[in-house]
C-alpha cells in the first residue's frame, strides 16, 4: 500500500510516496530490540535494611521465555514476559532462598511501540530493575561471605 503526501519547498511541489509497508517492517523491527531488560540482582544476609551482603551467590532467573545465571552481586539481561520472574539463590552455608517478582505494564512501550507489537515481543512488561533476595545462614556450617 502507498501513501502520497505533498511537500512544499520554496515554492515547488516535491511528491514522495512512503510506502507504510516498509515503515510497518521497520517498526517492527525496532520491537524486536525492547524484548529484553537488565536485572540487577544482589543477595543478603538476612532481611531488612542494613543487612549485610552475600556475594558470590549463584542466582538463576527464569520466567516462561528462558532461564538466566548470575552471580552476586550481579546483573543479566532477561526476556520480558507477562509472567513472574523466578529468582533462586545458592550459596555454601546458605539456605537456598527464592523471591518472585512481578511483572508490571510498560505504559511507555505500549504508547510508543503499539500495544500489538509490545504484547507478542514482551516488551509490554518490565520487570523491577533492581531485585535483593535475602539469604539465610544454614542450620549447620559457617556461612561464608
Amino acid at each position: 500500500m502507498l501513501f502520497t503526501c505533498n511537500v512544499f519547498v520554496r515554492n515547488s511541489r516535491v511528491k514522495f510516496r512512503l510506502n507504510l509497508t516498509a515503515i510497518a517492517l521497520l517498526t517492527l523491527l525496532g520491537g524486536c530490540y525492547d524484548n529484553f531488560q537488565t536485572v540487577n540482582v544482589a543477595t543478603t544476609a538476612g532481611a531488612g535494611a542494613g543487612a549485610p551482603p552475600v556475594t558470590g551467590a549463584l542466582c538463576n532467573l527464569s520466567n516462561k521465555k528462558g532461564n538466566w545465571l548470575v552471580i552476586t552481586p550481579g546483573a543479566t539481561n532477561v526476556h520480558l514476559g507477562s509472567e513472574q520472574l523466578a529468582v533462586k539463590c545458592t550459596k555454601d552455608g546458605y539456605q537456598p532462598a527464592t523471591q518472585m517478582e512481578n511483572s508490571s505494564p510498560n505504559m511507555a512501550a505500549i504508547l510508543l511501540d503499539g500495544a500489538v507489537e509490545t504484547t507478542i515481543s514482551g516488551s509490554a512488561w518490565t520487570y523491577p530493575a533492581n531485585v535483593t533476595v535475602p539469604m539465610q545462614p544454614a542450620a549447620t556450617g559457617r556461612p561464608t561471605s
